[in-house]
């Protein structure tokens, strides 16, 4: 029991903290080949149709299943970010963000990825609120400013995000 909960802990650590690692793991696990269908596709299908109806948060799941899919299916995760971020949904600017900070689909582009997520936290987003704290707190792209990391891990917190609560607590 005890290492379920830790297996669990450490992905959802390495899920939020976009960690190479995990995506490796999950390209693993997750292939889908035509013997065995991709379990989750009923559940995409649902999340395109929603998106192709203007529904911001169906966009950012589609895509999400899509990156979880793994590094073939990275452009189509950006895709369907892009498409939640022209409907201003907020999710959808931390998701693009961890595109462009890792790679992903795309050239890596940290400035990028700050400017992504400072647009999702001005919208409340408290994901995008830990990747700030998360750019700051190791000078990815910006000065190391663990002041500034422990304001954006304080406002994440504040937007109930519990990594950016643990991330607080870590700094102080």
């Amino acid at each position: 029991m005890k290492l379920w909960i830790t297996t669990g802990i450490t992905l959802l650590v390495l899920t939020l903290s976009g960690c190479s690692t995990y995506h490796r793991m999950i390209n693993y696990f997750s292939s889908s080949t035509p013997q065995t269908p991709y379990a989750q596709q009923a559940e995409l299908d649902q999340n395109i149709q929603r998106c192709e109806q203007q529904q911001g948060e169906a966009c950012v799941n589609a895509g999400s299943l899509y990156e979880l899919r793994g590094r073939q299916y990275y452009s189509a995760a950006l895709h369907y970010y892009q498409l939640a971020s022209g409907l201003k949904t907020p999710a959808s600017y931390s998701a693009l963000g961890h595109m462009f900070e890792n790679g992903y689909a795309i050239p890596q582009d940290l400035s990028r990825a700050r400017d992504l997520y400072q647009q999702g936290a001005a919208l409340g987003d408290g994901t995008s609120y830990l990747y700030l704290a998360n750019l700051y707190r190791y000078g990815r792209g910006v000065s190391k400013n663990l002041v500034k990391a422990r304001q954006y891990a304080a406002l994440g917190c504040k937007k109930d995000n519990v990594m950016a609560c643990s991330i607080r607590q870590q700094l102080h």
